[in-house]
């Protein structure tokens, strides 16, 4: 590849691009970067913004033009995916419509940010590794839309193009201006807003750990090849821990056994219903929680792509921080 790089990115104001972004143009990468709804404001000159969506066709033949490489990290994430039509229309067919436009358009490096529920995570016995099987049919629809997509890319690429495909596991951490799902919750733990947990757990890795591994792939990510970014697996009453020891607290929320949360459900919808908000739980999270993979390997990704994932009480840190100081936290709340 020429040394003067144009990179097309997707999913611009999210988690995940919000920490590439400045990787990117720090190193001296131009940018063209889709919007879908508010522009926001940038003075940066190796920055191009483009409104448009991963459903239109024309924008994203305007996002492509003259790149040499695509990071796709735009996704749609939701509790309630099998309801949520919109899910596998951004996941699926709006990684078609982009890898498409990047095949016209002869881009050379297409670099796919799907998530580890691409793959079975009901493999609990295994160490799950880029060779594991891929999840089933009757998993949610997040994870289907991710897989269907993982599959697409990585069989369809045409020569010369090369195409990488990074797996995160529950990406968590600073920068998270909208907030995420898992943003939401550590504001919640840490402001005692929800009245308990479930047991269970994630495999946790950092936002800036993961965007330093897609900026590196752009170099020495292999063709056709996926990597699994993980961390380590914490329960949610270890989340607790770490959180509330920051805070110098001792308060600690009960936490639930699968079947009383799954008994609790209906209660929660009402709730939800009452304060017009987004529920506390439901029943693909409650799945997603009981059946995250302990076992999760980076090592390729730590071999290839010098991935090098830090400690969650850094990340949590990091990130409690990061919200108290743009205000969506206050410190002396109880």
């Amino acid at each position: 590849m020429p040394e003067e790089i144009t990179i097309a990115l997707t999913g611009t104001t999210g988690h995940l691009a919000t920490a590439v972004l400045p990787l990117l143009t720090g190193k001296g990468y131009k940018v063209k970067a889709l919007v879908h709804k508010q522009m926001p404001v940038s003075e940066d000159p190796r920055l191009n913004l483009i409104k448009g969506s991963l459903t239109d066709a024309h924008s994203l033949d305007l996002l492509v033009e003259g790149c040499q490489v695509v990071i796709h990290c735009a996704a749609r994430i939701s509790l309630y995916s099998d309801k949520d039509p919109h899910v596998y229309e951004t996941n699926f067919k709006g990684t078609i419509n982009l890898f498409d436009a990047a095949k016209r358009d002869g881009v050379r490096k297409f670099i796919h940010v799907s998530s580890i529920h691409a793959y079975d995570q009901n493999t609990r016995d295994e160490c799950l590794t880029e060779e594991s099987r891929y999840c089933q049919d009757h998993a949610p629809g997040y994870d289907r839309s991710k897989r269907d997509a993982q599959v697409y890319v990585l069989q369809s690429s045409p020569d010369p193009m090369e195409v990488v495909v990074l797996n995160p596991t529950a990406v968590i951490g600073p920068f998270d201006a909208k907030p995420s799902l898992l943003g939401k919750a550590v504001m919640d733990i840490y402001s005692g807003r929800i009245p308990a947990l479930i047991r269970g757990g994630f495999d946790f890795c950092d936002v800036r750990d993961v965007a330093a591994a897609i900026v590196t792939a752009i170099r020495q990510g292999r063709d056709r090849q996926a990597y699994l970014l993980g961390g380590k697996w914490y329960s949610l009453d270890d989340l607790q821990r770490i959180i509330m020891n920051m805070k110098g607290s001792r308060w600690r929320m009960p936490v639930l056994p699968i079947w009383a949360a799954y008994l609790g459900l209906p209660f929660t919808r009402l709730l939800a219903l009452i304060n017009r908000q987004e529920p506390f739980y439901t029943r693909e999270s409650i799945q997603a929680l009981a059946n995250g993979h302990k076992k999760i390997s980076s090592d390729k990704a730590a071999r290839e792509l010098e991935y090098n994932p830090r400690p969650l009480d850094e990340t949590i840190q990091d990130t409690i921080q990061w919200f108290q100081n743009a205000g969506y936290l206050n410190k002396s709340r109880p």
